[in-house]
């Protein structure tokens, strides 16, 4: 019943993370795929480019709830086991959606709603530093990498259970490799930043 529960909520996860909030925004209110404008990904900071900024914080803050609903889903099935498989898949989901050929966002905003469940603690660190970096230097992408590499670091400081240590490690390093474009660009010097240039980011 266990290793069901977990299956089953690995799979919610998944299904929950498909649901690209940012394509569907972005079809609604101009009728593009928001894969062919911009940097291409299905996340926030390309549907500001796409759609604007009011319409972008709406994309941001359904993603942010499909990951921590996913996690409590998780917590609910399987305790702790459950939390971090649906962390995994909600992210997996939102990166590689059945429905859009497996071609998604980065996941960071649904990993950030999946982290609120699991330790608001490694959120709230991670979060000031994304916020600190983006403010300073206008760069989403270079928060978002910073902040991975973070929540790495906690993964290894903060006392937390084994199974989260883990899997807070595995994620935050998927979600990098999801930004290797951005982080070539940004140590080329030829990055775009935040929601000013057309240029892909």
């Amino acid at each position: 019943m266990e290793i069901f529960n977990c299956v089953l909520a690995s799979l919610i996860a998944y299904l929950l993370g498909s649901i690209s909030f940012a394509y569907i925004v972005t079809k609604l209110v101009s009728g593009q795929d928001i894969r062919t404008i911009g940097s291409g990904s299905a996340g926030t900071t390309n549907t500001a480019r796409a759609v604007g900024k009011p319409l972008a914080m709406l994309v941001l803050l359904l993603d942010w709830m499909k990951g921590y609903i996913s996690a409590e889903i998780g917590f609910m099935l399987a305790a702790e086991t459950g939390g971090v498989l649906a962390f995994v898949f909600v992210v997996l989901g939102h990166t590689f959606p059945l429905w859009l050929g497996f071609r998604g966002g980065k996941g960071v905003a649904c990993a950030g709603g999946a982290l609120l469940s699991l330790s608001p603690l490694v959120l709230g660190i991670a979060l000031s530093v994304f916020i600190a970096l983006v403010a300073i230097s206008g760069y989403v992408s270079l928060g978002s990498v910073v902040a991975c590499v973070v929540i790495v670091l906690l993964a290894l400081i903060v006392p937390l259970p084994i199974i989260y240590r883990a899997f807070f490690v595995i994620m935050p390093l998927i979600v990098l490799y999801m930004h290797r474009a951005n982080i070539r660009r940004l140590l080329s010097g030829t990055e775009s930043k935040t929601f000013h240039n057309k240029k892909a980011a």
